[in-house]
């Protein structure tokens, strides 16, 4: 560029050169001139607009929604949604991307999955920019709701608006929601034969309201694009609910070789019990978790050892003390389920177990069944049950032997969980659940792809 101005350099070649280069870099590039610094918001270069809402923090969000929200292909927001400025801001952010027609990814990731409306954003208004959004966009990829139970009381109108509109571009469809009374609530009109305009679907989180044998067979048909991921949220089970079959399932897994299912049950009583009716020998089971459902179904346990042994990979699961104590499942066999579990499930590698006692000898067992495969062992000190040289039953207080022999069979420094880093709720009835499974709600409908090139992302935390 010898006796030439940077200042004249083509615009098409300046956006090229950001485009290589990393943020930190490509900000400093911006500096060079006026000229320069025009072309720092070029769609290009800022793919992704991920926002983390926070109240000091408010300025710079509605700069980047203001300026990079009508071109983004991919947004999340993150959100508060009990605090009105933020939920408000959410608001004015999807109103913004009501304009973009290039939108492919959306994702709502509230910080709790209950919401308080306010006089100027309620439900009803906020489905409508949800809507709007889904009518404006060319070609959505993407959409994941945040397991919001009063958003996703609109999930039929959505269902219908995105099949008749992104049938062929869907590839990830979260509609998993969390119930506040599980117990008792309205069951959505969901018409799951609109699920068959969905050939290009990959991932689908949904409630088991919803999962029946029709359900199954639109995604067993041979034309289909393979499921990767299926979760599945469990809260109430009515007598009403269809039988879905071990066949249908043997048909499905056929299908969708590759298969990653989830079962979520959260503050499920009824799903506990009737986990032996949910449960299928076809059912591809990968990860089971159960959320403060006061009950461990150990029959259920025992399917799952016999029938995932190729398949399960994780289990989790998180219940309160009673009475300021771990609670105790009853074992009718001479075998602990959870250790049969790691003896027969041979891909199986994290295991959390909050809330419930389990001896000592068993925990040892089960890190010495799976070994280093065992990724993550949780397991709190106060609930682990032992005997000392007087032969007294104790629980908590645990010997540092006990960590030393996990260790060795994990083949690296392991500790049991403290009180301290236990979620609140496990002690107190009264205290947010939410904290112990949200993030792990949220993580299974985060959007996820390989990174091809440098493209820049707009991130506000």
């Amino acid at each position: 560029m010898a006796g030439h101005s940077w200042e004249l350099m083509p615009s098409v070649i300046i956006v090229e050169i950001l485009s290589y280069l990393a943020l930190k870099d490509r900000l400093h590039a911006s500096l060079v001139c006026r000229r320069w610094r025009s072309y720092l918001f070029q769609a290009k270069l800022w793919p992704k607009l991920s926002v983390c809402l926070r109240r000091n923090r408010r300025q710079k969000n509605k700069f980047l929604a203001d300026v990079c929200g009508r071109f983004v292909r991919e947004c999340a927001i993150y959100f508060d949604p009990h605090d009105g400025e933020e939920l408000k801001d959410c608001y004015k952010i999807l109103q913004i991307l009501c304009d973009n027609k290039n939108l492919q990814v959306l994702q709502l990731q509230p910080r709790s999955c209950h919401i308080e409306w306010t006089e100027t954003v309620t439900s009803g208004r906020f489905a409508q920019r949800l809507e709007c959004i889904i009518r404006t966009s060319r070609k959505l990829r993407h959409v994941s709701l945040g397991c919001s139970e009063e958003i996703l009381a609109h999930s039929g109108y959505f269902l219908d608006r995105l099949s008749s509109l992104h049938g062929n571009s869907l590839e990830a469809l979260h509609l998993a929601s969390v119930k506040e009374d599980s117990d008792n609530y309205g069951i959505v009109d969901l018409d799951v034969y609109k699920f068959r305009t969905f050939t290009s679907l990959k991932h689908l989180s949904i409630d088991y309201d919803f999962l029946d044998n029709q359900l199954l067979h639109i995604f067993s048909e041979p034309s289909r694009q393979p499921l990767e991921t299926l979760n599945i949220h469990v809260h109430g089970v009515g007598p009403e609910h269809e039988n879905v079959t071990n066949a249908s399932w043997r048909q499905f897994s056929n299908h969708n070789k590759r298969i990653e299912v989830t079962i979520n049950l959260i503050h499920s009583y009824t799903g506990v019990s009737k986990l032996l009716d949910i449960l299928k020998q076809n059912l591809p089971l990968t990860h089971f978790r159960q959320f403060f459902c006061s009950n461990i179904n150990v029959p259920a346990l025992g399917l799952m050892a016999n029938s995932y042994c190729n398949t399960l990979k994780s289990v989790h699961i998180v219940d309160g003390f009673e009475q300021g104590v771990p609670a105790v499942y009853e074992v009718t066999t001479d075998e602990d389920p959870f250790v049969m579990m790691a003896w027969k499930c041979l891909n199986l590698s994290h295991f959390t177990l909050i809330g419930y006692e389990m001896s000592d000898h068993d925990v040892v067992a089960i890190a010495r069944l799976r070994g280093e495969g065992l990724q993550e062992l949780h397991i709190p000190a106060s609930c682990v049950h032992w005997v000392d040289e007087d032969n007294i039953e104790v629980v908590g207080n645990i010997d540092p032997e006990f960590a030393e022999m996990i260790s060795s069979s994990l083949r690296r420094t392991w500790k049991p969980l403290e009180d301290d880093q236990l979620p609140d709720a496990v002690f107190d009835d009264w205290a947010d659940a939410e904290v112990a499974y949200n993030d792990i709600l949220l993580k299974d409908q985060q959007y996820r792809k390989p990174v091809n090139g440098t493209s820049g992302t707009v991130t506000s935390s």
